[in-house]
């Protein structure tokens, strides 16, 4: 099937986290060219090696160095995709789950962080795509969103109140681009192994021991964890990024066009709710 991706411009922030990198490989794949960004230029090398294992040739993606903690970082990395590629039919955002902590020991200076790297970050890169989706009269967005904008467990709450505004952000967001062509879908996920999943089971694991130093001990608190995870869910083991990048390729695809305000769960059947 053709996806009608073919040398449409996709912008696909903080692509070196492991689900963004799984997305915008597999856009690569369907011939969409690719404006990518990563905090730094180490971090951006692993991206540009993902992509040349699958044969993505360099002239097909474009790399922006952008902290998504700023503003300016935002309007910058917008201004020169237009700049290099001239358009942004698709976007695709990244937001993060934030370190652990019970809901009555959060501050300001552990919340408003994570709202600006969430929910604002989310807001200001729409808010700088959108007039350019209108002059062409269609365009996708789509946020990868953990599980926890859904869900609430006791030392979770950060994640929570940070990502539960953007489907908030999205629905209205949806709503009213609709007219223009323009779609916003969430693909919420939960259950993918990957490095940034590692990173967050390990300082669970940390906490959870009465010697946070025994590196040992941490990493087989850190495998159990993931054994666990697999073993609780319905399918019985952990979802792949590169899973979570063929849902992107869909809800990005010419044929998706009367998908919108959705929040797509891609978890192999560990959230329970009907919705």
């Amino acid at each position: 099937m053709d996806l009608g991706l073919q040398d449409k411009v996709t912008l696909v922030v903080d692509s070196h986290l492991a689900i963004a990198t799984a997305a915008a490989t597999a856009l690569g794949e369907e011939g969409a060219l690719l404006s990518l960004t990563a905090p730094d230029n180490y971090q951006m090398r692993h991206v540009e090696l993902e992509l040349a294992r699958k044969h993505i040739a360099q002239e097909r993606f474009r790399a922006v160095i952008a902290n998504l903690d700023r503003e300016q970082d935002i309007y910058r990395l917008v201004r020169e995709t237009l700049h290099r590629q001239g358009d942004v039919g698709v976007l695709v955002t990244t937001v993060l789950e934030q370190e652990t902590a019970p809901a009555s020991e959060l501050d300001d200076e552990r919340i408003e962080p994570a709202l600006a790297r969430n929910f604002m970050s989310t807001v200001h890169l729409t808010r700088e795509v959108i007039p350019h989706m209108k002059r062409f009269g269609m365009g996708r967005i789509i946020n990868l969103i953990p599980l926890a904008a859904m869900e609430v467990s006791p030392r979770n709450t950060l994640s929570s109140l940070s990502l539960a505004p953007v489907l908030a952000y999205s629905k209205g967001l949806a709503s009213e681009l609709a007219p223009h062509n323009i779609t916003v879908n969430n693909v919420i996920y939960a259950g993918v192994h990957c490095k940034e999943t590692e990173i967050t089971l390990r300082a669970q694991a940390a906490q959870e021991l009465d010697n946070p130093g025994d590196d040992a001990a941490i990493q087989a608190r850190t495998e159990a964890k993931l054994q666990e995870i697999a073993a609780g869910a319905p399918m019985r083991r952990m979802g792949n990024p590169h899973e979570i990048g063929d849902i992107v390729c869909m809800i990005a695809s010419a044929q998706a066009s009367y998908l919108t305000g959705a929040n797509i769960i891609v978890d192999g059947g560990i959230h329970h709710n009907y919705a």
